[in-house]
C-alpha cells in the first residue's frame, strides 16, 4: 500500500500547544503554495496510491476554487485509485461547498479537529472555535452524507479537570460518528510547561471510548469495526508514503534501503524551490528496530515471525533484548506476536525509547 500526504501549512491563529508547522498568510501566498504543490505532484505522475491524506495546518482555509483547483489536478494524477481520501477541517472554517467539492473528488473521509466540547477548555487552549461549531461542524458533514467521521480530542491537559474530558467522551460517542483520535497533552511549545500534572487519563478515556463500541486498534485510535483509518496504518506497519508540500515527511524503499525524506520548514522557501529535500538511509540492520517500535502502536503488535523472515533475524535475539520490559509488564507475546500490555500503552514512550536504546547499543 502507498499513501500520499499533502501539507496544507495555513492557519487562522496558532494554537497555544501546537507544535506543528504552521502559518499564517495571505491569499496570494496561499494560492502560490497551491501552485508549487501542484509542481511537486507532477513529479509522481507515474505513481498510484492508495490513501490520500490532506492535513495541516487547516486544510479547511482553503478557498472552495483553490481546493478544487487541487483536487481537479491530484483527480488527473491518480483518478480513481484512492480507496480512502481524507481531509482535515476545523469547525470554525468547513462549509457545505467545500464538502460537495471533496464529494465530486470521491473524498470519502473526514477528519473533524474537534479537541473540546467545552467551551473553557476551548478557549484555554487557544481554539477559535467554540463547542457549539463543533457540533455543528458534525452534523453538516452527517447531513451531506458519504464521509466516514473522525473526531479529533486532547485529554491529559494540565489543570484541566477530568469531568470536563467526560463531558467531551460523552457528547461524542451520543453524535454519528466512526473514528475518534484521542491524543494526549504534547509539551511540543512552552504553554503549559510549569503546571505539568504527571497523572494521566489514559485508562478512563481508553475505557470509556472501547465501552461506546469503538475498538482501539492504535494507542491513540478507536474506531467502530470497518472503520479504521488505512492511511495512519499504513505509516505504523512501515508502508511507503509520499508527503508533499512545506515540512512534509516521506518513506519510500530504494532496493534494501528504507529511504526518508523530508522537506524543510519555510513556506516562502518551499514556493521558490519545492524540489528541496533532505534525505536519509536506513539500512538493513535498523529497518526491523524501525518495524518494532512503530508497530508496538498497534494494538495487535508486531509479527514476530515476519520479522524473523523479512530480515533473517533469531525471534530469541529480538525477546533476549526486551527481557526486562517482560518483567515489569511492559510486553507481553500474544501467539507470535509482540504486543503492549495495558501498563505498556500508559508508558509507550519509555518502551520505545529502551527498545531503541536496546538495539542499538
Amino acid at each position: 500500500m502507498k499513501g500520499l500526504y499533502i501539507h496544507i501549512p495555513f492557519c487562522k491563529s496558532k494554537c497555544k500547544y501546537c507544535g506543528f508547522f504552521s502559518e499564517c498568510k495571505d491569499e496570494e501566498v496561499i494560492l502560490a503554495y497551491i501552485n508549487a504543490l501542484k509542481n511537486e505532484l507532477k513529479l509522481y505522475e507515474d505513481d498510484k496510491f492508495d490513501t490520500i491524506y490532506i492535513g495541516g495546518g487547516t486544510p479547511s482555509l482553503l478557498k472552495p476554487e483553490l481546493l478544487y483547483d487541487l483536487l481537479e489536478y491530484l483527480y488527473k494524477l491518480n483518478g480513481d485509485n484512492a480507496v480512502e481520501s481524507t481531509m482535515e477541517v476545523n469547525p470554525d472554517s468547513v462549509n457545505s461547498e467545500q464538502l460537495e467539492i471533496l464529494k465530486m473528488f470521491n473524498f470519502n473521509r473526514i477528519s473533524i479537529g474537534i479537541q473540546s466540547l467545552d467551551d473553557d477548555v476551548l478557549k484555554f487552549l487557544g481554539r477559535v472555535h467554540t463547542a457549539k461549531k463543533g457540533f455543528d461542524a458534525i452534523e453538516m458533514v452527517m447531513r451531506m452524507g458519504g464521509f466516514s467521521i473522525n473526531c479529533d480530542i486532547i485529554y491529559d491537559i494540565p489543570t484541566i479537570p477530568y469531568d470536563k474530558i467526560s463531558y467531551t467522551l460523552n457528547k461524542l460517542t451520543e453524535l454519528p460518528i466512526d473514528h475518534i483520535s484521542a491524543y494526549n497533552y504534547s509539551f511540543d511549545t512552552d504553554f503549559l510547561k510549569e503546571d505539568y500534572d504527571a497523572e494521566s487519563y489514559f485508562y478512563e478515556v481508553k475505557d470509556y471510548i472501547e465501552s461506546k463500541s469503538f475498538m482501539q486498534y492504535e494507542i491513540s485510535n478507536f474506531a467502530i469495526e470497518g472503520f479504521e483509518s488505512k492511511h495512519n496504518i499504513n505509516y505504523w506497519m512501515m508502508g511507503e508514503y509520499i508527503g508533499v508540500g512545506v515540512a512534509s515527511h516521506s518513506m519510500y524503499y530504494d532496493d534494501c534501503l528504507r529511504v526518508r525524506s523530508a522537506h524543510r520548514e519555510g513556506i516562502d522557501e518551499y514556493i521558490k524551490d519545492c524540489y528541496d529535500i533532505e534525505k536519509q538511509f536506513i539500512t538493513q540492520y535498523e529497518q526491523p528496530i524501525e518495524d518494532i517500535v512503530f508497530g508496538l502502536r498497534m494494538i495487535k503488535g508486531v509479527d514476530l515471525t515476519g520479522i524473523s523472515k523479512r530480515y533473517d533475524l533469531d525471534i530469541s535475539m529480538i525477546m533476549d533484548r526486551c527481557y526486562q520490559l517482560f518483567d515489569e509488564n511492559f510486553l507481553e507475546v500474544r501467539g507470535d506476536r509482540l504486543c503492549l500490555t495495558r501498563k505498556g500503552q500508559l508508558y509507550l514512550d519509555y518502551v520505545q525509547q529502551y527498545l531503541w536504546d536496546r538495539f542499538t547499543s
